[in-house]
């Protein structure tokens, strides 16, 4: 089985100017990339960074994101209601670069903000601050949620070298299971989260012109009652950021395996491991996507909503049953 080694000091080895690739236990430092002396145009190719936040409570599913490339931005937001079955409310925008902004970190410090033809989304912990806030103002959407990183267990960094040209990097940070307050207007009506639990994921890098993943994460409560969050990914990072969190505890997994209809994503989704500790069923219940084509730019993606049940295994422990717990999978295909 994988093992997480102690955090580090800094992403980039400062004497062999390579991202020193492993997996670690405690999250990372800031991901700085001058290190490795790429100038700023490729740099505007191939920088990209943002942050992703999940917060489930109950029957609802809050979802947000702030990308910022070198040239461009993206932002989304949705609130899934299982109860209904449906979207409450929806967000997207792509807009020019100037219109977001997220920091080289996503510990004490993590800053994205988004700011677009009147809406707004603000992803924050300021240095010395325990909670993450999330704040979003959009089109029949508000969100104001604190998320605390009292009693979270131990977050996972991951950092990979990646193929397409010498320099190319991605880092990424999942913290899990943090206790969160707040609440949610969509769609004209009121939701509370707070006794809730909330997810974060942070990931800065230089990537390849054309990258693609397949994603699941999730966020919840066993059959016997244990929190649990699951991060697994298939392609780009590979086993490095996969893991299993079970109350206070965090466990690595082998690499996921997905196996979907691509012409119907929300049929169920089959969610493995490459070395069968993860066996579930992810059934969605409804659907983001997003399509773009640029020319010299285009994206493919989607991420289903829903509910994940099945079987984990770890060493050390009993077998983890899930019964509908909530979150989400994703398949996208990027060329940027």
């Amino acid at each position: 089985m994988r093992t997480l080694s102690p955090r580090l000091d800094a992403v980039i080895d400062p004497r062999t100017r390579t991202p020193r690739a492993g997996s670690y236990r405690g999250g990372l430092p800031p991901v700085d990339p001058s290190p490795l002396g790429k100038g700023p145009l490729f740099r505007l190719a191939h920088e990209k960074r943002w942050v992703y936040v999940a917060v489930t409570a109950g029957d609802l599913l809050v979802a947000a994101v702030v990308t910022r490339f070198g040239y461009a931005s993206n932002s989304f937001a949705f609130v899934y209601d299982r109860a209904e079955g449906r979207m409450v409310a929806r967000y997207s925008a792509v807009a020019p670069a100037f219109a977001a902004e997220v920091g080289d970190t996503g510990g004490e410090g993590c800053h994205a903000r988004f700011r677009w033809l009147g809406a707004r989304l603000a992803i924050e912990r300021g240095v010395g601050e325990r909670d993450y806030r999330l704040e979003i103002t959009a089109p029949d959407l508000r969100v104001s949620a604190r998320l605390s990183t009292e009693g979270m267990p131990p977050r996972i960094g991951a950092v990979a070298s990646l193929d397409g040209a010498p320099g190319l990097f991605n880092a990424t940070e999942k913290g899990v299971l943090l206790p969160v307050v707040g609440e949610v207007v969509a769609g004209g009506r009121h939701y509370a989260l707070d006794g809730g639990l909330g997810g974060y994921d942070y990931t800065a890098g230089l990537l390849a012109r054309r990258t693609a993943w397949r994603w699941a994460f999730a966020l919840g409560r066993a059959r016997g009652a244990e929190r649990v969050g699951l991060n697994l990914v298939q392609g780009f990072v590979g086993p490095a950021e996969c893991a299993l969190w079970v109350d206070g505890e965090i466990y690595p997994l082998s690499e996921g395996r997905f196996e979907l209809d691509a012409d119907e994503p929300l049929a169920p989704w089959r969610v493995r491991t490459a070395e069968g500790e993860v066996d579930l069923r992810f059934d969605p219940g409804a659907l983001h996507a997003e399509k773009h084509d640029f020319g010299v730019v285009a994206s493919r993606f989607i991420q289903p909503v829903g509910s994940f049940s099945g079987t984990v295994r770890v060493a050390g422990r009993a077998p983890i049953e899930l019964d509908r717990v909530l979150g989400v999978v994703e398949d996208q295909d990027v060329l940027w």
